[in-house]
């Protein structure tokens, strides 16, 4: 087990490799229809935000690739620490981007009322991606990041497109009885992550 030290001194060069501009970017993107529809004065924005919040969550996606394994490779901080430096990054760079484009809606029209409804769907995304993610990693995929991303967007719009069908079985973007279950799908991503995120080299 690496002391305080070792990890504090392994956090700078982790993060700068974390693809944080990949991520940033992707929550910029998410983040475009929320900005043009402030800028064209527009006042229904609660399909924007939802893109705005899922796009934070899935832009963790982006933090499964180790880029810094060789560089690291001196410093005996195990894989699994790593990975908790890079999404720990991620999670804060995806939040203040985020964090911008709330503000900008904030000064336009105004948040969501149903806004709190948001964190569970964020947190569904977050948890498909790196599950996703860690596993393409583990495989030896390149663009296991990428694919985290772009997984991370997909799965909760495809959970919604199944509500449709049956309705009393998945969670849609609408508050209801079943929207906690967004919990769920969160949960379910976790526990991939913390199975497919452990060091390759321990069984």
């Amino acid at each position: 087990m690496p002391s305080a030290s070792v990890v504090a001194r392994a956090v700078w060069p982790t993060a700068k490799v974390s693809h944080l501009g990949s991520i940033a970017a992707t929550v910029v993107l998410a983040g475009m229809p929320a900005m043009v529809t402030v800028a064209r004065g527009g006042t229904d924005l609660g399909a924007a935000v939802v893109l705005l919040v899922l796009g934070a969550g899935a832009s963790l996606g982006w933090a499964v690739d180790d880029a810094g394994h060789t560089s690291l490779v001196a410093m005996p901080v195990s894989a699994p620490v790593r990975a908790a430096v890079r999404v720990l990054a991620a999670a804060v760079v995806a939040a203040l981007v985020m964090s911008v484009g709330l503000a900008v809606v904030a000064a336009g029209p105004g948040l969501p009322v149903d806004l709190a409804d948001r964190a569970p769907e964020g947190a569904a995304a977050a948890a498909v991606a790196l599950a996703v993610g860690f596993g393409a990693a583990r495989r030896g995929e390149r663009t296991a990041g990428a694919t985290g991303a772009m997984v991370g967007l997909l799965v909760p719009a495809v959970v919604a497109g199944l509500a449709l069908r049956w309705p009393n079985s998945f969670p849609t973007f609408e508050a209801g009885a079943l929207h906690t279950r967004w919990w769920l799908v969160a949960a379910v991503g976790a526990v991939v992550v913390t199975r497919s995120g452990r060091d390759p080299a321990r069984r």
